[in-house]
This record gives structure tokens, C-alpha cells and sequence, in this order.
């Protein structure tokens, strides 16, 4: 072709016309002569980052990453603070029950005093329901508690993921609800995955400090949690927004209540738990000098011959010595994160939902096991891995997956237009120990429509209206159900 006939932009003179504005601010000295290569590796991902992600979907990123981080902060706090109080487990239950009272309470009262986020229906919500949750939740923190001092740290986030069968079971005696064969699937290889766990506790072949009668009673805990998560949305269905510092301190206030008259079951339980009654009183006083740092429990030594009484800590696997130092700095760490961890599960359910929550908290799992591990950050208290362990880990992820993927193919085949309709509550319950989810459905029976409602539709698509006061008159679109 020739020159004059060429176009005038044609790619061969775009790119003469490219160079030679390169080459003329670079004569000017605006740019220099490096400005023409291409920018590093670094620089092209983040200019793609920027391009492909959203503020919006920046942000939920964010909630997400910090709510792993935090929740595997708040587990690993969590067995920190209960090997500080390992001889103290009721004084720590109290501690952790009462602990968060005040805390609820002084938002409660600001809002009250100071802002109209409490409506009056959430205010005159029946007591008696805040009390059934409580003692629920309560039953579950005693045998958390009482249960994780001799549990470590990697076994009670296995024996978490057991709320998933019990859930199920709860939710299909109370709820009538039913599961697919992948979910049924699921929950089945997550019990195999527990029982795996638990081998080394039956054998006794472990070094990680676990008895098999404590972790045994960590497990029992999952079954109050069960019944709490399904009456947690049979008793708060009918709210559409219950303000969740409101829902919390009665929660924690009869949580507490509940807590303090558990200690008779501590008569029957074995070292280092045991307390008869007229221990009460003295563990509490103990357990509060632990937590400003003084030990009780110390190593006492035969004068004579320099070996240990029989009556001493550390003689036996039994009771260990104290080790209280730093104890209040631990627990109010602990507290603390716990209430942001909490914060962040609301987030991640209100901006991602929570199907992204769901597998946020699988996630978790692996990362907080492997945190457990580390030396530089459990200290003494770190829990090597074992063999079964990790077959143990890997069995509960490919049940935990199984359920996942079960219940969003059960989910999108739902349909709305069918007579029962299927609520799966997002809401989630934040608690002193974090929240282990497991979604619970809620079935709602809709009853048909009347005649009249289908004639007022068909009416209305067909652009006739119709009159105001002809509508009341039929009550509702699902006829008098008075």
C-alpha cells in the first residue's frame, strides 16, 4: 500500500506516533528513559488487583482474614488461660461466665440511656427464653471448661466439629428437618474423624497431656451446644432484629446464674477437678490468687531425703503444680480478643454470608492446629502432631467438605414457590468460646392462598385496581386465620 493511501492510524504509525511522544518527554525531562520499560511484577498484580476487586469485595476479604485470624488467636488463648487455672477449672468457669456481665452490660446501658437501637419489642422479648439459652450455654461452657484442662489444644478443635452430627440429630427430633445422603455422608465420616482422635487417648499412647475421661466430658459439651443452636432459632425465629449486646448480657447474666450451681458435679470427678463441697469456698480463693499471679500449688520436698511427698504436685500425672504467673494478663487478653473475634463472625455473616462463613470456619481448623504446634507460640504448652491426629484432621475436613457441598446442593434445589418454605437462618449467636456454626434450618408451613388473593393478583397483572377497604375486608392474603 502506498504511504498516502496508508490510514492515518494505522497500528505501524500508532506506534511511531507512541515513541515519539516517549522520546519528546523524555527531551523535555518529564519522564525518563526507564518510564518506557515495563513496570515490575509487583506493581502489574497490584494494577490488576485494582482492577478486578472491588472496594466492596476488598473489604470482605479483609472481615474474612481477620476473623480466621482472630478465631485462631481466640482458640489458642482460650487452652492458655485453662492451663494457667489447670487446677482451678470451677473458678475459672465463674471467671469466664461472670467476666463478660459488666462488659455486656455498660453497652446495654448506653444504648438504652443514650440511643434508640433497643427497640421496645426486642426489650419486652420473654425473659424466660433469654433463661433457656443461658442455661444451655452454661452446661456447654462447664464441660468446656472442666473438659479442656486436660484436652489439648489440637483435640478440642476436632472434638468441636462433632456439633455438626449433633446438630443434625437435635434438628431432625425438634425441627423435623431432613438430610441428603451427601450430608448424612458427611456428618458420618466427621464421627469416624473424632473417633480416629480419640484413639491415642484409649491406648494411653500420647504425650500431650490428654485423659480420656476429660475428653470424653469435652465431647459431651457439643450436645448442649446442639440443643442451644436449634432453640436459637425456634425462640428467636419470630425476631427480625434482635439487638445482639441486648441478646448477649442476658445471655451471660443467666449463664452465670446457671454456672455458679453446677459445682455439685465436681464431687464425683477425678483429679485434678475434683472438688467436694466444702471446697467451694477455698478454690475460689485459691483460684483468685492464681489469677494475680501466686501459686498454691508448689512442689513440697522431704526434708530429709530431698524427694517429693507423696501429697504434692508434680509427684504424679494427676495434679500439676501451679503455674498462675501472668495469669490476669492472659485472661484479659483472652477476653478481649474474644469479644473482637465475636464482632468479626457478624461481619463475615452480614457482608459474606454464610455459606463464605461456613467455609472460613473450615479453614480455620488446619491453620489453628498447625498454630498449636508451634513452640514460639504455645511455649510449653505447644502440642506436637501425631500420626493419628493428622488422619484424625484430614478424615473431619472431607466430612466437613461433604457437608458443605450437601447442604448448597440441598439449598439450590429448594424451592420457593413449594408449600414449606425453608428459612436457613444466618444469624449467629456469638459466645464466650467463639461459635462453632452449624447451620440449623427452619421450616415454616405457608398456608395456601385464598381465592380471593388469586383473583385480586390476576386483577392487579391485568392493571385493575383494587379498592383499599375491599382488601381489608378480607382480613389477609391467606384468608382469616384468626
Amino acid at each position: 500500500m502506498s504511504e498516502d493511501r496508508q490510514p492515518l492510524l494505522s497500528p505501524s504509525s500508532e506506534n511511531d506516533i507512541e515513541n515519539d511522544y516517549i522520546q519528546y518527554k523524555i527531551e523535555k525531562g518529564d519522564i525518563n528513559k526507564l518510564s518506557n520499560k515495563k513496570p515490575n511484577l509487583f506493581k502489574r498484580i497490584n494494577d490488576y488487583l485494582k482492577k478486578s476487586i472491588s472496594k466492596k469485595t476488598a473489604t470482605i476479604l479483609i472481615f474474612i482474614v481477620l476473623y480466621i485470624l482472630f478465631g485462631v488467636v481466640n482458640s489458642l488463648l482460650l487452652k492458655k488461660v485453662m492451663n494457667s487455672f489447670s487446677n482451678y477449672g470451677f473458678f475459672l468457669n465463674q471467671l469466664t461466665n461472670y467476666g463478660y456481665v459488666p462488659i455486656f452490660g455498660s453497652v446495654v446501658a448506653y444504648k438504652l440511656l443514650f440511643t434508640n437501637d433497643i427497640p421496645k419489642d426486642t426489650r419486652s422479648f420473654p425473659q424466660f427464653k433469654f433463661l433457656i439459652m443461658g442455661a444451655l450455654d452454661a452446661v456447654t461452657g462447664y464441660f468446656v471448661v472442666i473438659g479442656g484442662i486436660k484436652t489439648s489444644g489440637p483435640l478440642q478443635q476436632l472434638l468441636n466439629q462433632s456439633v455438626i452430627p449433633f446438630t443434625m440429630l437435635t434438628s431432625f427430633i425438634f425441627l423435623k428437618e431432613r438430610y441428603s445422603l451427601i450430608q448424612l455422608g458427611g456428618a458420618l465420616i466427621i464421627i469416624g474423624g473424632v473417633v480416629v482422635s480419640l484413639i491415642p487417648s484409649f491406648t494411653g499412647n500420647n504425650s500431650t497431656g490428654n485423659m480420656l475421661f476429660y475428653n470424653f466430658f469435652y465431647l459431651i459439651s457439643m450436645i448442649p451446644y446442639a440443643f442451644s443452636n436449634v432453640y436459637k432459632v425456634i425462640g428467636f425465629s419470630t425476631v427480625e432484629d434482635m439487638d445482639v449486646w441486648y441478646l448477649q448480657y442476658f445471655d451471660s447474666l443467666y449463664q452465670s446464674l446457671v454456672g455458679t450451681v453446677l459445682f455439685p458435679i465436681n464431687n464425683w470427678l477425678p483429679p485434678p477437678s475434683d472438688m467436694k463441697f466444702n471446697q467451694v469456698i477455698p478454690q475460689l480463693e485459691t483460684g483468685a490468687k492464681c489469677l494475680f499471679g501466686i501459686n498454691t500449688l508448689v512442689e513440697q520436698f522431704n526434708s530429709t531425703s530431698n524427694t517429693l511427698l507423696p501429697t504434692s504436685c508434680n509427684y504424679d500425672d494427676n495434679t500439676t503444680c501451679d503455674n498462675c504467673h501472668g495469669a490476669w494478663i492472659i485472661v484479659l487478653v483472652y477476653m478481649t480478643v474474644n469479644v473482637v473475634y465475636n464482632v468479626f463472625i457478624l461481619l463475615v455473616l452480614k457482608h459474606a454470608g454464610a455459606t463464605v462463613f461456613s467455609i472460613a470456619n473450615t479453614l480455620r481448623l488446619p491453620l489453628t492446629n498447625i498454630a498449636f504446634s508451634f513452640k514460639f507460640v504455645m511455649g510449653s504448652d505447644a502440642s506436637p502432631f501425631s500420626g493419628l491426629s493428622v488422619v484424625g484432621l484430614f478424615i473431619i475436613l472431607f466430612g466437613l467438605g461433604g457437608y458443605r457441598v450437601g447442604s448448597m446442593i440441598k439449598q439450590k434445589k429448594a424451592s420457593p414457590d413449594s408449600a414449606t418454605d425453608v428459612v436457613t437462618t444466618p444469624k449467629v449467636f456469638p459466645g464466650q468460646f467463639g461459635e462453632i456454626f452449624a447451620p440449623v434450618v427452619l421450616r415454616k408451613n405457608i398456608p395456601p392462598k385464598t381465592q380471593a388473593h388469586l383473583r385480586n393478583s390476576f386483577f392487579g397483572k391485568l392493571g385493575i385496581s383494587v379498592p383499599e377497604s375491599k382488601l381489608r375486608n378480607q382480613n389477609s392474603i391467606y384468608g382469616d386465620q384468626a
